[in-house]
This record gives C-alpha cells, sequence and structure tokens, in this order.
C-alpha cells in the first residue's frame, strides 16, 4: 500500500476555492440566520445557513436535499469561513462527526485523508452549483 503525503499548503489552496466559490453563489454578505438555496432541474436543493458569526469567520450549515432512498442519510456539513484569510473549510459532516484540526490526529474510524476528502467534496458540491447556475433559483429568508 502507497502512501500518500497531504501538504498544509496544497489543503489551503482547496479552502481558498472553497471561500471563492461560496462567495460567487452568495454574491453578498450574509447575516447572522440568513440563508439561501439553490435548485437544480433534478429537484435537488442545497441550502445555506448562517448559524454562527464572529469578527472574522462565519459558520454555514450545508445541507443536500434531493430524492434518495430512504436509507441513505441526507448530507450534512458544516463549513467555517475565515473572511480575513478567504478560506472556507469543513469542520463537521452528517452532525456527528467533527473534523480534527490536525491532518495527523485521528479519532474513531477516520482515515489519514478525511479533511482532505470532506473539503474536496464541498468543492465538488459548489462547483456544481455554480455550473448550474443558470437553471437555479436562489431564494433569501
Amino acid at each position: 500500500m502507497q502512501r500518500q503525503n497531504f501538504s498544509l499548503a496544497c489543503l489551503h489552496r482547496e479552502c481558498e476555492l472553497n471561500y471563492s466559490r461560496l462567495a460567487r453563489l452568495t454574491e453578498e454578505d450574509l447575516c447572522l440566520g440568513g440563508s439561501f438555496k439553490i435548485k437544480n432541474a433534478q429537484k435537488s436543493i442545497l441550502g445555506f445557513k448562517v448559524i454562527e458569526l464572529a469578527k472574522f469567520t462565519s459558520t454555514l450549515f450545508i445541507r443536500v436535499e434531493s430524492t434518495r432512498p430512504k436509507w441513505l442519510p441526507s448530507i450534512e456539513l458544516k463549513a467555517r469561513i475565515y473572511r480575513d484569510a478567504k478560506m472556507a473549510e469543513v469542520i463537521e459532516w452528517c452532525s456527528d462527526s467533527t473534523i480534527p484540526w490536525a491532518l495527523v490526529e485521528r479519532k474513531g474510524p477516520q482515515s489519514r485523508d478525511e479533511k482532505w476528502q470532506w473539503n474536496i467534496f464541498l468543492g465538488e458540491l459548489l462547483y456544481q452549483a455554480l455550473r448550474h447556475r443558470r437553471i437555479t433559483q436562489v431564494q433569501s429568508s
């Protein structure tokens, strides 16, 4: 089995890309409790809600709602946005799994690249939302 070496610089680059994707989607600063949804032609919904707001950071709750089998859990993420550093990273997924701060720290059945996988997954979600933007509706509430 070949070990992969994940550099912090590559993770930072992915977090910077996620920040820029989120900035293009929101196009405005969201306040605490603010939310918006993006719908596509297949009736999947990507919902965003600001659940925490601080001087330099915001925490978003992101939920993917789509038609799925009942046994398949819904996808829920929490992402922290660092406005001063212009970065966004996944800090929690599916309501019960917190990503450790350090890349080498693991608790429970997490793989070594867990943090990478979830940040790349967030990037893919945001990329698809931007790609299908012409067929989406953004709603503020």
